[in-house]
């Protein structure tokens, strides 16, 4: 595999014969091809051939330009090419700094070993009216932040016609806001933008993957000002790639991002490099129910829920017919029947005694297990203010129950590691009724400390206010004693409401999900909602996480 590595490596880097003036094709010709051999984007895209487009129509992607990962630049097209597009859209680094501009495109088309891939000349020609910013150039003959993805873009889209920018490491976030608006133009309902990025540069793998997990952690948040303030190029090599791509998908298509790969060239070799880049594949689009969720078999996809309760008046609405059968569709079509864990409030009993007050919660144990054994539920967390309900007897009843059917459980300051990832149940709120709050101390945050620094940690936590969506200084201050515990990701629960947003702490080290609200719980819509988290972990030890909103499955058994 090294030599393979550095060959691939060597065709990438900038040669000296780079510094030569361009020189531009005969008359209108195309650019000749780049490459002079289809072994490797074929093989790429036999390696892919296994994974299901995207069942929705995508209006972005992200790929690599480095062959060294010529799978994900194949993953990507391949998760878009469901569907047709007339015009793609080229986002590329200048490389070798070749514009005399802030941008340049060019109206020529280009040959590839695949195939001619045509411009869109009259969509070129347009973004070239702004010809303060904007220049034609020639510069796009070696140029492999556009060249290298063009042979899989002839596979997977021959009818389409392109635009291709280089966009000058010159340009500022007020200058890419600019190109954001002329694009604009151009950009339309059958246009699929393409960004030619590759990620954190010339580090050592264990110092990238941290730069990795930040820019991860912003585009989950979608956060432009997150984005605006990545370092180029420690964290990617076109920023402002980006950001442009990020802020049209928002503002043109309402489209989310979700990165479905995260890799480093350090995974390539068995060799200590110490010169590392990294790749990310992100599709973009508006994933609404029924999304397929493209993923390779390899792929590790968690989901968090929030609070689930199987008692009062949730029970009743359980036990009637098709409800159930329905909720665990509904479920299921987000999921994928992939593994979910939840925040289990109250008891678990033979027989709920129908004299139990409301307030505290205990639920049917017959029924309790069915649904969580049918949602795939993986593992529950009974860290919380409703786990000790009927005390220590009804808490040992519950974990009694829950080891029979063979359904994994964490407790205060608990760990359940899954196969790639281990999550700590935490709360702060002691059992209903009590007046016991500001249990996290920092000997229990300390079971956040793991020695395994590629394994990601998840706090769990139980905490803040009910029906309050934004955390008081008292969570705040927890997220940063977590944060500086090492925790990858904070997942709250409690306030039965949910956030509306991931939000990036320290510059993207962590992400924050304040509460995720409710799951399966008996409350209206009128005063709860709820979220689930999906969870994607990466080889390297990154993750990407992506919030998902969930109707309210009371009110939908009610109906």
């Amino acid at each position: 595999m090294r030599p393979i590595f550095l060959i691939v490596l060597l065709t990438l880097l900038p040669l000296p014969t780079f510094a030569a003036p361009l020189v531009c094709p005969p008359g209108t010709e195309n650019f000749p091809p780049f490459y002079g051999d289809t072994t490797l984007f074929k093989n790429a895209v036999a390696n892919v051939a296994n994974v299901q487009p995207s069942n929705q129509r995508l209006t972005g992607i992200t790929v690599p330009h480095h062959l060294l990962a010529a799978d994900l630049v194949a993953l990507g097209f391949r998760a878009a090419s469901g569907f047709r597009y007339k015009r793609i859209v080229i986002l590329s680094p200048d490389h070798f700094h070749k514009t005399h501009k802030l941008y340049a495109t060019s109206v020529r088309g280009f040959d590839t070993v695949l195939g001619s891939v045509a411009a869109d000349a009259d969509a070129v020609r347009r973004l070239e009216a702004n010809s303060d910013m904007v220049e034609e150039s020639c510069l796009f003959d070696k140029e492999h932040g556009v060249r290298a993805t063009l042979p899989f873009l002839h596979h997977y889209f021959p009818e389409a016609s392109i635009v291709p920018i280089a966009m000058s490491v010159k340009a500022k976030r007020g200058d890419w806001d600019r190109l954001a608006e002329a694009l604009k133009a151009i950009v339309d309902q059958d246009t699929l933008i393409v960004e030619s990025t590759d990620f954190s540069h010339y580090l050592p793998q264990h110092d990238s993957r941290r730069f990795d997990q930040q820019s991860l952690n912003m585009l989950a948040a979608g956060s432009l000002d997150g984005i605006a303030a990545l370092r180029q190029p420690d964290h990617a090599d076109s920023v402002g790639a980006l950001y442009i791509q990020t802020r049209l998908q928002r503002e043109l298509f309402g489209a989310q991002p979700l990165v479905i790969a995260n890799e480093n060239s350090q995974e390539h070799t068995p060799d200590y490099v110490e010169r590392t880049t990294s790749y990310m594949v992100a599709l973009f689009g508006a994933f609404g129910p029924g999304f397929n969720n493209p993923a390779r078999p390899k792929d590790r996809i968690y989901y968090l829920a929030g609070d689930v309760n199987f008692g009062r008046a949730m029970k009743k609405i359980l036990v009637r017919d098709g409800i159930a059968d329905r909720i665990v569709d509904s479920v299921l079509s987000l999921t994928g029947s992939r593994p979910l864990i939840v925040n289990l409030e109250g008891v678990i009993l033979p027989n709920v005694p129908e004299a139990i007050d409301d307030m505290t919660l205990a639920m049917p144990g017959g029924l309790a297990l069915d649904m969580l054994k049918r949602l795939n539920v993986a593992g529950v967390s009974l860290a919380n203010n409703h786990a000790y309900d009927l005390g220590l007897s009804g808490y040992a009843e519950t974990r009694r129950a829950l080891d029979e059917a063979g359904i994994p459980h964490v407790g205060q300051g608990e760990t359940l590691a899954l196969a790639d990832l281990d999550l700590v149940g935490l709360t702060d709120i002691g059992t209903n009724g009590s007046k016991n709050t500001d249990l996290l101390t920092p000997a229990l945050l300390d079971r956040l400390l793991h020695e395994n620094a590629k394994r990601p940690v998840v706090a769990f936590v139980h905490w803040g206010r009910e029906y309050k969506t934004e955390p008081s200084p008292r969570e705040d201050m927890l997220a940063d004693e977590m944060r500086l515990r090492g925790v990858s990701a904070i997942v709250g629960g409690h306030p039965h409401v949910s956030s509306e947003a991931i939000v990036p702490l320290a510059g993207g080290d962590v992400a924050e999900v304040y509460s995720l609200g409710n799951f399966l719980f008996d409350q209206s819509a009128e005063r709860s909602s709820g979220s689930m988290l999906e969870l994607r972990v990466f080889a390297q030890g990154t993750i990407f996480t992506r919030l998902i909103p969930l109707p309210n499955y009371f009110e939908m058994g009610r109906k």
